[in-house]
């Protein structure tokens, strides 16, 4: 990362953001440190296999299934991103970032120099001990361009996250939380990929989702998250670290008593968010999930330098 406000590039120079009720113009450009990555095709996991589905966002349930393998994926060459931000502004640019954030007294999202994958600067989002039932979350636009398919990643490190469901990005509909999306979640100690009606017209199309549970969600330290979201068909793939971790293909019945729905599901994918939230009661300690280099595009983006985690700080010393 370089030190630099976040920076939007697309073919045509420029796209419109939506920030609430306005509209600003971001000028074009992908961060120097994504454009300095260079370009590599990862291979994927083969040993295809479906997955079972898990218990949804109500809590977590019983003991998580034994994990089975993602099916086999190809994914291109990497590319360089259409949007990217790695925060080494040291602020949150609210000219292009819309806070989502229903309990502000009590969770917290800044950008800050503790925790870091690159640079100086990284997101981090606080939820404290005892909050029930709130979120936070960043949204932005995604492009047109991007509308029914795009690639992302993000640098992640989560800390204290509960064993029920807990959201960690999504990408669908304006107007976040009441909006359809497809969601990378987690649930058990495992990642949870859904879609999420949030947008219902009953009594036909009655809120529901549609959940999934495959691959282990790494914590404590820093990791390379990758994914694929399409619309058309719906499917959200995960990679950590390069890995290949979940291939979900997603089927829903939108409306009530028909046949599942595997294509279309969001409307199209208008605002991508980051951040957390819990579906489980009270939270028994502290939530810290950090983001930094998150980017978008329309070819996968690739790793940067592998993170180099600070060293814990030394135990004073006793005295006699």
């Amino acid at each position: 990362m370089t030190p630099q406000h976040l920076l939007l590039s697309l073919s045509a120079g420029m796209f419109l953001i939506s920030t609430g009720s306005a509209q600003t113009a971001a000028p074009a450009a992908a961060s120097a440190a994504d454009a300095a990555a260079p370009a590599a095709a990862s291979a994927s996991a083969s040993a295809p296999a479906a997955s079972a589905p898990a218990r949804g966002r109500r809590g977590p349930g019983g003991p998580a299934a034994p994990d089975a393998p993602p099916a086999a994926w190809d994914r291109p060459a990497d590319g360089k991103p259409i949007f990217s931000e790695d925060f080494e502004s040291g602020s949150l640019n609210d000219k292009v970032w819309t806070q989502h954030v229903n309990k502000p007294d009590a969770t917290t999202i800044k950008v800050q120099q503790d925790s870091v994958a690159h640079g100086k600067y990284a997101l981090q989002v606080h939820t404290p001990k005892g909050t029930s039932g709130a979120y936070a979350m960043v949204g932005v636009a995604v492009p047109e361009s991007l509308r029914d398919h795009f690639y992302g990643r993000a640098y992640v490190s989560i800390h204290g996250i509960p064993a029920g469901h807990s959201v960690l990005m999504l990408a669908g509909s304006l107007g976040y939380q009441l909006s359809d999306f497809l969601e990378i979640g987690s649930s058990r100690g495992r990642f949870q990929p859904s879609f999420q009606l949030n947008k219902p017209l009953p009594p036909e199309r009655p809120r529901g989702e549609k959940t999934y549970s495959q691959g282990t969600l790494p914590m404590g330290h820093w990791f390379c998250l990758e994914w694929e979201f399409f619309d058309k068909p719906d499917r959200i793939v995960i990679w950590v670290d390069g890995k290949l971790t979940s291939n979900e293909a997603i089927a829903y019945s939108i409306i009530k008593g028909e046949p599942p729905t595997t294509s279309g599901l969001t409307g199209g994918f208008y605002e991508f968010n980051l951040g957390f939230r819990a579906w489980a009661g009270a939270l028994a300690n502290d939530v810290d999930i950090y983001y930094d280099d998150v980017a978008i595009g329309d070819k996968p983006i690739g790793q940067l330098t592998p993170v180099v985690e600070k060293a814990a700080a030394a135990p004073a010393a006793s005295t006699p």
